[in-house]
C-alpha cells in the first residue's frame, strides 16, 4: 500500500500557516535594517526563463533554477539573485553584469553544474576527511591501494548544493534534495531546507546534515545570507569542524579586482598579506572584502561581510567553564584565484576570452572555527551588498557588527508540533516542526522504481548500496568506523525526496502518552528498523485522523 499523507494539520501550539513555512520557523530574527524610503522594491518568481548569463556549455541551466529574487531600484545598487534546488546563490546579476563563475571546466572530466562555483554553506568533518596523510600512517600498503582503487571516495565534506558530475555519469546533475521552500515577498525574504550531499557521487560517507537558507532582501543593495545547520548523526564521532560560511566567489571578467579591508579601513590586496596558505584571522581584517570592476569611486562594485569574530571570547569562555559552546579557535579568511597558473599562459588573454572558456574564478571563503556535533544546531549570519564602489565600502564597513553566529536550542515546551494523519492511524500522531534536542528527522522518501513511500529517519534507503572491505588493522584509530564500509552511488539513489515530516525523540519522554512508529504504521509505509532507519516517539493527538490524501 502507498504512504498517503495528509496536509499537515497544525496544532494550537502556533498560528495556522502553511505547512513549508510551519518547517521554516527556525531563523534568528534579523538586525541589518534600512529605511523604508531607501528600500527599492523586490519582487520574488519561480516561474523559470534563461538569465542571461554564459555558462559553461555542457549545462542546463533549468534543472538547477528555483527562485529569483528581483531589487529594482537605482541602476548601480539593483540586481537580481537566483537560488538553485540545492540551496546555493547560483547568479548574482548586478550594474557589473553576472558575478557569480560560469561552473566551467576542462573537457573531458567531471563537470560542476553549479555545485562548486556557487555561494553556499559547506562543512567538511576533518576526522574522516580521506585516509592519506597522518590517517594513513601505520595502513598496510595493499590497503591502501585497495582503497585508493576503490571508485568510492573517502573525502567527507557536505555540500549546500549538489555533486559533482563524471563524464560518463548517467544523471546529468544531482543537487541537494529540496524538503521545504517558501517565498515570502512581503518580507523579501526566500527560505529553504535540504538535506546536504557529499559532493562525490559515489562515496563511503552518509552526510548527517540538514541546511536551511534564508536569503532576505533588507534593501539598498544589501543582501542577508543565513543558514541554519542542524547534524543529525547517529554516530558521536561525525564532528563537522572546518566550516565555510560561505565559500563563494566572483567571476574575474565582470570583477577583475579584488580587495579585503584591514582593520582601519584599509583596501589591500592578497598578494602581500594573506599568508602562504592564502589565508588570514579575521580579526586582522576589517570584516569584509570587495570586488570592483575598477578602482573609480562610482565602480560597480559587490562586497561580502563576514564579520571578524563577535562572540570568540564569550565562546572560549564557555568551552573552558563546561558549557555548551560551538566555537573554539579564531575564525579565517581565504582569498586566491583559481587556477591562477594558467592566467600566465594558456588564459593570458582572459579579458577578451569568451567569459565562459576559463575558471573565471576568485575565490573568497569564509572559515569560522566553529564544531557541528552530532544533535547540535548552529547558525552564521553575512551579508553581500551591491552598488558603486564608495558607497559599498561605507555599507560594509556599518554591517560589520551584524554578522552573527551561535548555537541554536528549541526547547520543546515552546516549539511547535504539527499533526501527521494517515488513513491507517485512527488518531493523528505530533512531531516537532524544529530540531529539539534528542529527536531525528523523519523524511518522507518515494522509490521511483517501485512508487513505494515511506517515513524514515535514513536519507540513504533506496540508494544502491555496496558492501566494501577496506581491512584497516583492528588497531587503526579509524577501524572501528571503516569495518563495516559500505559504498552509497548516488547516481542509482532511486529516490525521490518528498518532504521533511517533522522531529520525533529517540528515547521515550517521562511524560505523555507517545508510541512507536512501528506500532502505528504498516510495513509498507515504515520499514523494519535498523541502525540508520529508527524507530521513533511520536506523540499521540486528540484529532482524530480523517485520512485525506495529499494529491499525485
Amino acid at each position: 500500500m502507498q504512504l498517503r499523507w495528509a496536509v499537515p494539520l497544525l496544532t494550537l501550539l502556533i498560528p495556522p500557516l502553511a505547512s513549508a513555512q510551519t518547517f521554516l520557523n527556525v531563523f534568528p530574527k534579523p538586525t541589518a535594517e534600512v529605511a523604508r524610503g531607501q528600500r527599492g522594491d523586490t519582487t520574488i518568481t519561480s516561474k523559470f526563463t534563461p538569465s542571461e548569463s554564459l555558462w559553461d556549455e555542457r549545462l542546463d541551466e533549468r534543472p538547477v533554477f528555483l527562485a529569483e529574487m528581483v531589487h529594482s531600484q537605482d541602476e548601480d545598487n539593483s540586481f537580481k539573485l537566483r537560488l538553485g534546488q540545492g540551496g546555493q546563490i547560483y547568479s548574482l546579476r548586478g550594474p557589473f553584469g553576472e558575478s557569480v563563475p560560469p561552473s566551467w571546466r576542462a573537457a573531458g572530466g567531471k563537470v560542476s553544474p553549479w555545485n562548486d562555483e556557487v555561494w553556499q554553506f559547506v562543512a567538511v568533518c576533518t576526522k574522516y576527511n580521506g585516509i592519506d596523510g597522518r590517517t594513513a600512517r601505520g595502513v598496510p600498503s595493499e590497503t591502501l591501494e585497495r582503497i585508493q582503487q576503490s571508485s568510492y571516495a573517502t573525502s567527507f565534506f557536505i555540500h549546500n548544493s549538489g555533486a559533482y558530475i563524471p563524464g560518463n555519469s548517467a544523471v546529468k546533475s544531482l543537487y541537494c534534495p529540496l524538503l521545504a521552500s517558501e517565498m515570502d515577498a512581503q518580507n523579501r525574504t526566500i527560505q529553504m531546507l535540504n538535506w546536504g550531499l557529499v559532493p562525490q557521487i559515489k562515496t563511503v560517507h552518509r552526510s548527517p546534515l540538514l541546511y536551511y537558507t534564508q536569503v532576505r532582501d533588507v534593501g539598498d543593495g544589501v543582501i542577508e545570507l543565513t543558514w541554519v545547520v542542524h547534524n543529525f548523526s547517529t554516530r558521536d564521532d561525525i564532528v563537522f569542524d572546518h566550516l565555510n560560511a560561505p565559500w563563494g566567489g566572483t567571476r574575474i571578467s565582470s570583477l577583475p579586482l579584488r580587495y579585503v579591508s584591514s582593520p582601519e579601513g584599509e583596501l589591500l590586496q592578497r598578494e602581500g598579506f594573506l599568508s602562504e596558505h592564502g589565508t588570514v584571522d579575521v580579526r586582522d581584517t576589517g570584516g569584509w572584502n570587495i570586488s570592483c570592476a575598477s578602482d573609480d569611486d562610482d565602480s560597480p562594485s559587490l562586497a561580502l561581510v563576514y564579520g571578524r569574530d563577535k562572540h570568540l571570547e564569550a565562546e572560549l569562555q564557555r568551552k573552558a567553564a563546561g558549557q555548551p559552546y560551538c566555537q573554539f579557535k579564531h575564525s579565517l579568511y581565504r582569498d586566491w584565484r583559481a587556477s591562477e597558473p594558467l592566467y600566465k599562459n594558456v588564459w593570458k588573454d582572459w579579458a577578451t576570452r569568451p567569459a565562459n572558456s576559463f575558471r573565471n574564478y576568485d575565490v573568497c571563503e569564509i572559515i569560522p572555527k566553529i564544531q557541528i556535533v552530532p544533535g547540535s544546531t548552529i547558525w552564521f549570519r553575512s551579508y553581500l551588498v551591491v552598488g558603486q564602489r564608495s558607497k559599498v565600502i561605507q555599507q560594509a564597513t556599518g554591517l560589520v557588527d551584524d554578522v552573527d553566529y551561535g548555537l541554536l536550542t528549541f526547547d520543546p515546551a515552546h516549539s511547535p508540533m504539527t499533526n501527521v494523519e494517515n488513513v491507517q492511524v485512527k488518531n493523528a500522531f505530533q512531531v516537532f516542526t524544529q530540531p529539539v534536542r534528542g529527536t531525528m528527522p523523519l523524511m518522507r522518501i518515494r522509490n521511483t522504481k517501485t512508487n513505494q513511500e515511506i517515513i524514515t529517519t535514513d536519507p540513504y534507503y533506496f540508494v544502491d548500496k555496496e558492501k566494501l572491505d577496506f581491512t584497516l588493522p583492528t588497531d587503526h584509530p579509524h577501524y572501528n568506523y571503516y569495518r563495516d564500509t559500505t559504498g552509497y552511488s548516488m547516481d542509482k539513489n532511486n529516490s525521490e525526496w518528498l518532504s521533511l515530516v517533522g522531529y520525533a525523540y529517540v528515547d521515550k519522554p517521562t511524560t505523555g502518552n507517545w508510541q512507536k512508529l512501528s506500532t502505528l504504521l504498516d510495513a509498507s509505509e515504515f520499514p523494519q528498523p535498523d541502525s540508520h532507519h529508527l524507530d521513533l516517539w511520536v506523540k499521540m493527538s486528540n484529532r482524530k485522523s480523517v485520512g485525506a490524501a495529499l494529491p499525485d
